[in-house]
């Protein structure tokens, strides 16, 4: 078998791991390894799982270098314990539920999806509701997706917080903000700034929670908002941001966002969206081509673009002064105001 053939088999074959990761984090067999190696027997005690299939998952997690094995014992790394211990920092196990919960299902229909250009959620679930009113319907899910977000939010949020001068402005609105990661990170470093989240109400009470809990209830404000019927209250703010959302939507419903949001801002007011824009020729990066598959699958239109086309959009929208921000992390920040 030649290289490029063997490129197409490990792709064809990628869900194998998949799956094998997120049983993992969803049967909890990591956690039982924060404090001591584990031996199989000991292990299917503790899981309440039967020893001989619990190997196999074990032999595969050694493969992937999930786990080291020494003699009969299996041990898990100290560097993996943030991520694959549900009380760790940064536990990936919110992410694995929401694969298995809304993305397996519905990539498994992506031929017919592409043979409609429409989504799968009716085949996938039996429901034809919007991908979000299907999201929003159960709390476990809406902490499941928001969570995830947060945490693959971190690298972007990083590099946002250190390359934007966050001090030049009084008030900043995040719109559709997750689990309030971006205003937290901003709250840390700018403490001048009037900071306040616009979400969905199905999404509120479980966002004010999460901020109570970690000590911002009184420092960031919650509002309730929707871009799309343009039920928002006047957003007297000089900054706002969306956050990774007008890929969700098809063209025209791109287009109702931003202008909803322009008729919203005072002007003067600076209005930025960060995304992960497809390269102007429309060929990659990877993770963006994939991500407007998932588009096409879960959303009614929601598609990946170029950036040539995120900044006609803006201008479109009635935006001046339009143009992009490069900052290091997975996204890139475009930039308008409201002259």
């Amino acid at each position: 078998m030649n290289k490029t053939m063997q490129q197409t088999v490990d792709h064809m074959m990628g869900f194998f791991k998949t799956k094998t990761i997120t049983a993992a984090l969803d049967l909890k067999v990591f956690d039982h390894f924060n404090d001591q190696p584990q031996t199989v027997e000991d292990l299917a005690t503790k899981c309440s799982l039967p020893p001989v299939a619990l190997d196999r998952l074990l032999i595969a997690l050694v493969s992937m270098d999930y786990l080291n094995k020494e003699g009969r014992e299996y041990i898990l790394p100290q560097a993996h314990k943030d991520f694959l211990l549900s009380d760790g920092s940064q536990w990936l196990g919110w992410l694995g539920r929401h694969i298995d919960t809304f993305l397996y299902p519905l990539w498994s229909n992506l031929s017919t999806g592409i043979k409609q250009d429409n989504h799968q959620r009716e085949a996938a679930f039996g429901d034809d509701r919007s991908w979000f009113d299907m999201l929003y319907q159960n709390l476990d899910d809406v902490a499941d997706f928001q969570e995830f977000l947060g945490k693959f939010a971190q690298p972007f949020i990083e590099g946002f917080t250190s390359e934007y001068d966050f001090s030049q402005h009084k008030r900043f609105l995040d719109i559709g903000s997750g689990i309030g990661t971006l205003p937290i990170a901003v709250a840390n470093k700018f403490k001048d700034i009037e900071l306040a989240i616009c979400e969905l109400p199905q999404a509120r009470s479980f966002l004010l929670d999460k901020l109570g809990e970690q000590g911002y209830g009184k420092r960031i404000d919650v509002i309730e908002g929707n871009v799309i019927t343009g039920e928002l209250p006047d957003i007297e703010y000089d900054l706002v941001h969306l956050g990774w959302m007008l890929h969700d939507y098809g063209h025209e419903t791109q287009m109702i966002i931003l202008r909803n949001i322009f008729q919203a801002m005072p002007i003067g007011g600076r209005f930025i969206a960060s995304e992960t824009p497809l390269n102007d020729d429309n060929t990659g990066p990877e993770f963006t081509s994939l991500l407007s598959l998932n588009m096409l699958v879960s959303t009614d239109g929601g598609i990946e673009s170029n950036s040539s086309t995120y900044i006609k959009r803006f201008k479109d929208a009635g935006f001046s002064n339009v143009r992009i921000l490069d900052i290091p992390g997975p996204r890139t920040l475009f930039v308008g105001e409201k002259i």
